[in-house]
C-alpha cells in the first residue's frame, strides 16, 4: 500500500537526481544516503524505484511515529518506520535515529542526499563545514552529493553560522582535490504550502549544488 509524507511530495529536481545516478548504477541496486530523512519524503520514492536506502533523522517522532502539535491542535505522525512496513520495503531501508554526525561510514554509498536537515535548530550545535564535510564522506569516489539548502531570507536568520549566503557552499568545495561542482543554483523565492511543524503559507529561499567525489 502506498502511503503519503505529512511532509508533501519531493520537487521534480529529486526525481532527475535518481534519474541521474540509476544511469550510472544500471548493474546494481544504488546505494544512497538520506541525511535528515523525516518520514520519508525522500526515502520512499527512492526505495520503490529499488535503491538500497539509509534513512538517518534525529527527530524520534518523524522516524518512529508520535503525535506532534500544530495550530489545528495534534497531529498523528505515522513515521518512516510504519510507512516503510506499510508498503513491504523494509528490505530496502535501513532506518536510523539519531545525529547522523555519530554514525561515519566512509565510502558507503553511491549518493547521498540531504535537504534543509543541516540547518535544523538541533543541528546548531555542529559547525556547518563539519556537518557538509561529514556528508560527503559517506559518498564512494565517483558518487554523487546533493546538497538542497536554505538562504536566510528571513531578517532572522542573516548572520547565522549555519544559515550562510549561496557563495558559502560553492566555495567551499572551490579548490578541492576530491570533489568536483557539477551544478549550483539559486532559486528565487516561492510560497511553500502549510505542512506539519509549519502550519501557514510561507516564503523560502533555496539552493541547490551537485558535487561528485573525484578522489
Amino acid at each position: 500500500m502506498k502511503t503519503s509524507s505529512l511532509w508533501g511530495r519531493p520537487q521534480s529536481r529529486y526525481y532527475s537526481y535518481l534519474a541521474r545516478i540509476e544511469a550510472a548504477e544500471a548493474a546494481k541496486a544504488p546505494a544512497l544516503a538520506v541525511i535528515g530523512c523525516a518520514d520519508g519524503k525522500y526515502v520512499l520514492p527512492a526505495a520503490r524505484k529499488g535503491f538500497d536506502v539509509w534513512a538517518v533523522d534525529v527527530d524520534d517522532i518523524a522516524v518512529n511515529g508520535g503525535v506532534k502539535e500544530d495550530a489545528s491542535g495534534e497531529v498523528q505522525v505515522p513515521g518512516l518506520v510504519s510507512r516503510v512496513k506499510q508498503e513491504n520495503l523494509s528490505d530496502r531501508v535501513e532506518v536510523t535515529c539519531g545525529d547522523f554526525m555519530d554514525f561515519p561510514r566512509p565510502g558507503r554509498y553511491d549518493a547521498v542526499f540531504t535537504s534543509g536537515a543541516l540547518q535544523y535548530s538541533f543541528n546548531s550545535r555542529h559547525r556547518l563545514a563539519s556537518m557538509v564535510d561529514a556528508v560527503c564522506d559517506l559518498v564512494r569516489v565517483g558518487g554523487l552529493v546533493y546538497f538542497d539548502y536554505m538562504l536566510p531570507l528571513e531578517k532572522k536568520y542573516k548572520g547565522r553560522e549555519n544559515c550562510p549566503e549561496a557563495q558559502w557552499w560553492k566555495d567551499h568545495f572551490t579548490g578541492r582535490p576530491d570533489f568536483q561542482v557539477l551544478h549550483h543554483r539559486v532559486l528565487p523565492p516561492v510560497l511553500d504550502k502549510a505542512h506539519i511543524e509549519f502550519p501557514v503559507d510561507h516564503y523560502h529561499q533555496w539552493g541547490h549544488l551537485l558535487v561528485r567525489r573525484s578522489e
